[in-house]
């Protein structure tokens, strides 16, 4: 196996100090955030590169659109159970599921739009580093790759297993409630206009709904109090990709592409809301299309390289696709190339990544060419948010291997530019 590091051309240990650097709490808006941003700025003046730190406000808004949701989901199975208990009145539960999934409708819809600022509560602040590296060749147009990765971390007073368990689990149950109780609903209408009665069977099928009915409440009240805590040291969850940025960023100072620029990002508040990319392509996005081919153009988000390489390949809930068109056979024509191990991964299940603005914003814009992609060890998601998320878990290899698949793959982008 031959790295790029062993060609010296960048330090092979030096990614995984950067790791044990980092080796403190940086929730965002604390003193461990401002430490970071000072790490990254003088590793980046070590190289002569510039680096311009952003200011942005952010809020707890996903917190609070999350604990909205719970309680909306919690009144309606309240309100579906005192129904079932009165067989003559279950069919009011049909127009309860209609204003109840209208409810979900607009709330998972502003939750889920990645390309709006949505400020709900006290506003912090917090930093966004941002550095970029023009091509040699400073022709007008020319493509871009953004390199992005975020520098906070948080933890949680459940773990992730837990959060998890709780999540799918609802999900199920909460779908199996819905069917059921459509059933019951649309035989207690026939039974209003009709001779059918309501009988031995309809009421066993009740009780099976009233008891995961009972079992939604129990979660959905555990769930709502799940908090964000600052225990977390994050080294797979971000110190790894704050790292590799670095790395990447020295190597290119170094070795500029001919006829790519490459911009890198490191977001602040990741982990409240995305806050960081989003505040970033809010107010960037639009300059980067002017002075950019954007439908030309990558983002590489790198969230998370710990005990291996993983490599988001497909996205979407029910109807998987390809996350993007070439960009992920390029990186893995890389890893095969130089023989580096990597592993293809997803989203887990409520899970975010800073791509996913790109991608929303990519959308709004109508910038179908701009692919966008992500590094994330999903296997490690058992680790992250909690005190188990040490710089042990970060090898020098799997961060190096990172590290010689991004540039590979940004040469060989680049070699294709016309």
């Amino acid at each position: 196996m031959i790295h790029l590091s062993k060609l010296t051309l960048y330090d092979e240990q030096a990614a995984n100090n950067h790791v044990k650097s980092l080796d403190f709490t940086r929730h965002a808006a604390t003193d461990g955030e401002t430490k970071t941003i000072t790490y990254i700025q003088k590793e980046l003046e070590k190289v002569n590169l510039d680096a311009k730190v952003e200011s942005f406000e952010w809020t707890t808004s996903l917190y609070k659109i999350r604990k909205l949701l719970f309680l909306w989901i919690f009144i309606f199975i309240l309100s579906s159970e005192i129904l079932l208990l009165y067989p003559s009145n279950t069919w009011l539960i049909l127009p309860l599921d209609g204003l109840f999934l209208l409810g979900l409708l607009v709330v998972v819809k502003y939750a889920f739009d990645h390309s709006k600022l949505i400020f709900i509560g006290k506003k912090r602040e917090s930093k966004n580093v941002i550095a970029t590296i023009h091509a040699k060749d400073l022709y007008p147009k020319r493509p871009v790759i953004v390199f992005s990765a975020h520098h906070d971390s948080v933890s949680s007073n459940f773990t992730h297993k837990i959060t998890k368990l709780l999540l799918l689990s609802a999900v199920f149950l909460l779908l199996s409630y819905l069917l059921i109780n459509l059933i019951l609903a649309i035989w207690s209408t026939i039974a209003l206009f009709t001779a059918i009665q309501i009988e031995i069977i309809y009421l066993w099928i009740r009780n099976i709904s009233l008891i995961i009915g009972s079992i939604l409440l129990l979660e959905i009240f555990v769930t709502f109090f799940m908090k964000t805590t600052n225990e977390s040291i994050g080294s797979v969850d971000n110190a790894s990709g704050v790292a590799i940025l670095l790395e990447l960023a020295k190597l290119i100072q170094k070795k500029p592409l001919e006829k790519t620029d490459v911009l890198f990002l490191w977001c602040g508040a990741e982990e409240m809301g995305l806050w960081g990319s989003k505040q970033y392509c809010s107010k960037h996005f639009e300059e980067l299309d002017t002075d950019y081919d954007l439908n030309k153009s990558y983002n590489i988000n790198i969230d998370m390289v710990g005990t291996y390489i993983g490599l988001i390949d497909e996205t979407g809930l029910f109807r998987k696709k390809k996350i993007n068109n070439n960009l992920n056979d390029i990186l893995k024509a890389s890893d095969i190339q130089h023989k580096i191990p990597s592993e293809k991964s997803k989203l887990s299940l409520g899970s975010g990544s800073d791509h996913l603005v790109f991608r929303a914003f990519t959308k709004k814009t109508e910038k179908n060419g701009f692919q966008v992609t992500c590094f994330l060890s999903k296997k490690d998601a058992k680790y992250i948010h909690s005190n188990k998320d040490i710089p042990e878990l970060c090898s020098a290899e799997n961060l190096n291997g990172c590290i010689d698949i991004c540039y590979n793959a940004i040469k060989s982008l680049d070699l294709r530019v016309e």
